[in-house]
């Protein structure tokens, strides 16, 4: 396996592709996302209290620093579509729900204090490869029909 930084990463691996299933694509923007938080060298933000906002305020929601800011400056990131910052932003492009959302980016899911010297940055990119490894019901629709195609 060759390293390579974040930067050299759009010319060897393209993140969208046309014939990619929803689900797969949720995956690989999420496997990106925890590797540009894992190269973030500067202090990662995460929202507070985000839960307690109207879901209209909540998806306004922004940060600079924040995981969602950090993947605005991507520009892979920006030329798949991602528009901006925000809550909604990030939830309608890494494919979140409002509560995984919540789970993300919201401080109360980190005990508000670094865990044994880890950085948040890395903290969130565990938490982000988590849940890219969830397996959503059109992934295992999916696997299932080509399975019973192959048959």
């Amino acid at each position: 396996m060759e390293r390579r930084s974040i930067k050299d990463t759009p010319a060897c691996a393209p993140v969208s592709r046309p014939d990619c299933p929803d689900w797969a694509l949720r995956r690989l923007r999420l496997e990106r996302l925890a590797s540009l938080m894992e190269a973030e060298s500067e202090p990662v933000r995460l929202f507070s209290t985000m839960e307690c906002y109207p879901k209209k305020r909540r998806l306004a929601l922004r940060q600079e620093g924040s995981p969602l800011a950090i993947a605005f400056k991507d520009s892979i990131f920006r030329l798949e579509g991602l528009s901006g910052d925000t809550v909604g932003d990030g939830v309608s492009f890494f494919k979140l729900s409002l509560s995984e959302a919540h789970e993300l980016l919201c401080d109360c899911h980190y005990g508000g204090v670094l865990h044994f010297g880890q950085p948040i940055s890395e903290q969130v990119a565990r938490r982000a490869r988590s849940l890219a490894a969830k397996h959503s019901f059109a992934e295992l629709r999916d696997r299932v029909t080509s399975w019973l195609g192959r048959q």
